[in-house]
């Protein structure tokens, strides 16, 4: 059999898991199945600003309000076993019950739960795929919300635009009456644009998810209220 070595002497297969030729700057677990596509995540910085925002701010809220829940961005999602032209990296996915343990890929098969909410954020030349093909295959793997946030207005009005899954087929989220907020059920969430940026919002706690500058603003801020309050105790 023609095999390969990794650096420690392992076998590693020619050949990803559809039988395909394995793919320079891909890496592939020992299954032959890729974890990373070589291609960048972010393509412009309002794409990047907004992913940046969206990704920590879901991640640190979920470990918060649901700790068993699974949080990725730009993972490749398979849903057949050795169907690597079915696989699809959403910008951002949430799937509820999937622990959050560190993964390479996500293999449905293996018996992860359908995430139940896709974040796509547009550029110029994703547009096309992340609202015909990607959208499809969502569908087709019964994923519950799609959403996709377009940093620069050309594609989705408002900029923002939410589909729930009815029947197989994506039906637009309406907003909140009288508003320009949409809300996701699956989250619990309400997604909003704010001077052209994309904010979430949680109901519950009456508050906007925040990102990780704001966090760290925030942490900074409350150490020097502490800091200021030790020293006025010791005059």
């Amino acid at each position: 059999m023609n095999r390969e070595l990794w650096d420690n002497g392992a076998p590693r297969r020619l050949v990803a898991a559809d039988g395909t030729p394995r793919l320079p700057n891909v890496a592939y677990d020992d299954d032959g199945y890729p974890f990373a596509d070589d291609q960048p995540l972010a393509q412009n910085s309002p794409q990047a600003d907004q992913l940046f925002y969206a990704f920590p701010a879901l991640k640190s809220w979920l470990r918060r309000r649901f700790p068993d829940a699974f949080a990725a961005s730009d993972m490749l999602v398979y849903p057949r076993q050795g169907d690597l032209k079915a696989s699809v990296a959403p910008d951002v996915f949430v799937a509820f019950g999937a622990g959050d343990h560190p993964r390479n890929s996500y293999k449905l098969w293996e018996g992860e739960p359908v995430p139940a909410f896709v974040l796509e954020v547009l550029s110029g030349t994703t547009a096309d795929n992340d609202l015909g093909e990607k959208r499809d295959k969502y569908a087709a793997m019964g994923i519950t919300e799609f959403w996709v946030f377009d940093p620069f207005g050309d594609h989705i009005a408002g900029h923002i635009s939410g589909s729930s899954l009815r029947e197989g087929v994506y039906e637009p989220v309406a907003p909140l009456p009288g508003t320009a907020i949409y809300p996701s059920d699956v989250l619990g969430l309400e997604f909003r644009t704010e001077g052209g940026d994309l904010r979430i919002h949680d109901p519950i706690a009456h508050e906007d998810l925040m990102s990780l500058d704001e966090e760290r603003a925030g942490r900074l801020a409350a150490e020097a209220e502490l800091a200021r309050l030790r020293r006025m105790t010791q005059l």
